[in-house]
């Protein structure tokens, strides 16, 4: 008696089965994995990045990739529910990393011609910093701009840094000394090593008040360059540009609140 209505649960089954099915496959769509440069899957939700964090250039990145740049983008991406993790290491190592797609993005990396086609970068800058050329106090006087510069001077630079694009085309005339970290442009300039070194203002006001000397010992004479520093993504990784739109995101979000700037003056109370 119960023969007639088989073909009805069969039908109502099928039906089931293919509403289940299509809900399953919208939901994956909308939960969609993002693969990072090692093949890692994340959701959108939560998505965790590597960067990598510069190991000598206090106060922004130091020895333990904690400063001011580390500081302003964990606030930034924390704003669009993103998880970092940091890779702290030398500045030529995060550029290389970078360039290979071991790490999802690397800071602080100056947004110019020789950088502008080897990564991807968002629109709102992470800093704008000064650089300028550091002479000892009482020497080379006759010098007050890049044209003054003679061929084969003399100058100490941090290796892999960018130094803007007015420096690049006087580059080739120098004798570069290219060093790890800052503290070695000072020491070097004071026993006579170099005639000259290009230090960034707020990190060079750092190391020395770290190695206890006073300003009055150099003289800062003319700037280099004036410029942005940004994450710099890899374009190996096939979500950068999705990165650097979180960012800049964030980092609005951060100075439309006034916490941009509220975290940069307490660093400098530091």
């Amino acid at each position: 008696m119960h023969v007639p209505y088989r073909p009805v649960l069969l039908v109502l089954y099928c039906l089931t089965a293919l509403l289940v099915a299509a809900s399953s496959g919208s939901n994956a769509e909308q939960k969609a994995p993002v693969t990072g440069a090692a093949g890692a899957a994340a959701s959108v939700d939560g998505v965790h990045l590597r960067l990598g964090a510069e190991n000598s250039w206090p106060p922004y990145s130091d020895e333990q990739g904690q400063g001011i740049s580390t500081d302003l983008i964990k606030a930034a991406f924390a704003n669009r529910g993103v998880v970092l993790s940091f890779q702290v290491l030398p500045y030529a190592r995060v550029l290389h990393d970078l360039a290979s797609g071991k790490i999802d993005g690397g800071f602080n990396v100056s947004r110019q011609a020789t950088t502008e086609n080897k990564y991807i970068f968002g629109e709102v800058p992470l800093l704008s910093v000064k650089a300028y050329w550091f002479f000892m106090a009482g020497t080379h006087s006759n010098i007050k701009s890049f044209n003054d510069l003679p061929d084969n001077f003399r100058v100490g630079v941090i290796r892999d840094y960018e130094y803007g694009d007015d420096y690049e085309i006087h580059r080739h005339r120098f004798n570069e000394i290219r060093v790890s970290q800052q503290s070695q442009i000072i020491r070097m300039l004071k026993q006579g090593r170099i005639d000259a070194g290009i230090m960034f203002e707020r990190e060079a006001e750092f190391a020395m008040r770290q190695m206890q000397l006073k300003s009055s010992v150099f003289d800062k004479r003319f700037l280099n360059h004036e410029g942005d520093v940004y994450v710099a993504f890899s374009h190996k990784s096939p979500r950068a540009r999705w990165m650097a739109q979180e960012l800049d995101k964030g980092l609005l979000m951060l100075k439309e609140t006034g916490e941009y700037d509220r975290m940069l003056a307490n660093k400098n109370r530091d």
